[in-house]
């Protein structure tokens, strides 16, 4: 296999999201599915920021029109970002994860799933330990009281009205799945991507269909009906997505419903007050990652478990749950935004 492989390999590791090497080699056979020999080269000759044609030309040597071309290729396949602001484009180098993987929505096969699967089972834990979280879980905000004075960042509706350009698509991680034969009956059509300048999807190749926000609100209200978890990027302000996720397909909640602590940021809890619970079990089955134990036909949250969705809450017939914010001493305060989430990353997989 082309050297240009492990490079990208290592080069993809050293980014503060990683990329972890395995003992068998997957990681090489899931980058020369989707990158030629070429892209590679050109993939480590990017960085996170984000830069012109001319501005990448300077800085290494390269042809303008060879850059222009080969960009474009690779953002359209899903390999890079570029971020259209009027007349001007930048391009920059992205993570396997949050990145190259989400934008290989479209184009994933069941070879390709097949591979990503074998890949995440070997070496998910180095994705989810090291902190901060990638994602944060966003609460069903009619559910969390007043008193907790929410931050912006915690809120749907905050995050949606500080947007101008909204989109829909597939979720990769339940499409994934089914190509695995192990799908689920959720709805798929539910990764939301906002942007908070206007027509900013107009003629994007990943974005999907581009909607209204009355409709990015009927799907997040859709999501909730449906026991989907609303979460999104772990920063306070730029965010830039906001998925629907489900215990069964999304590896972070997998992992949660499997024991594995802090996979997302959670900044609220459910509590359950005995004395109105009659016991019901509505709460048990719309439950993502099985925090709410039955102890001889009593139900009951378990706190370290619980990721504070209130998707328990809001189905609840006696109204006997309720959502805690954590105090402050258990709650974690995200990143400012993308590039400090890349500092803190760093810092912490250094000592990982």
């Amino acid at each position: 296999m082309s050297d240009s492989y492990h490079i990208l390999a290592d080069y993809l590791n050293s980014m503060p999201n990683g990329f972890p090497r395995t003992d068998t080699g997957i990681e090489l056979e899931l980058l020369k599915k989707i990158f030629t020999p070429q892209d590679a080269e050109l993939f480590c000759k990017l960085t996170l920021e984000k830069e012109t044609v001319d501005q990448i030309a300077t800085r290494t040597g390269l042809n303008k029109e060879y850059l222009s071309n080969h960009l474009e290729s690779m953002w359209n396949r899903g390999l890079i970002e570029c971020h259209t602001v009027g007349n001007i484009k930048t391009y920059n180098a992205v993570p396997w994860i949050l990145g190259i993987y989400e934008l290989q929505q479209k184009f994933i096969d069941q070879e390709f799933a097949r591979l990503h699967a074998k890949y995440i089972k070997t070496v998910g834990p180095y994705f989810l330990t090291p902190k901060p979280q990638i994602m944060q879980v966003i609460p069903i905000e009619q559910h969390v009281q007043s008193h907790s004075s929410p931050m912006p960042y915690e809120q749907l509706s905050a995050i949606i009205n500080n947007s101008r350009s909204f989109a829909v698509n597939e979720c990769i991680c339940k499409k994934q799945t089914a190509l695995l034969n192990r799908g689920c009956n959720k709805p798929r059509e539910v990764c939301l991507s906002i942007s908070q300048l206007p027509n900013y999807f107009d003629n994007h190749p990943h974005a999907g269909r581009i909607i209204t926000k009355e409709e990015a609100l009927s799907i997040l209200k859709m999501a909730e009906d449906a026991a989907l978890v609303h979460m999104t990027a772990n920063i306070q302000e730029g965010h830039y997505f906001i998925c629907n996720c489900c215990g069964c397909c999304c590896v972070q909640l997998i992992a949660a419903r499997f024991g594995m602590p802090q996979t997302v940021n959670a900044h609220y809890y459910a509590a359950i007050n005995p004395e109105l619970c009659t016991q019901c079990g509505t709460c048990e089955t719309r439950c993502q990652i099985q925090a709410i134990q039955n102890t001889d036909g009593i139900r009951s949250i378990i706190q370290d478990k619980c990721i504070g969705c209130g998707l328990c809450v809001s189905t609840c017939p006696n109204n006997a749950i309720s959502l805690i914010h954590k105090d402050k001493s258990q709650d974690t305060l995200p990143p400012k935004d993308q590039n400090d989430w890349y500092r803190e990353k760093s810092k912490s997989r250094s000592t990982f």
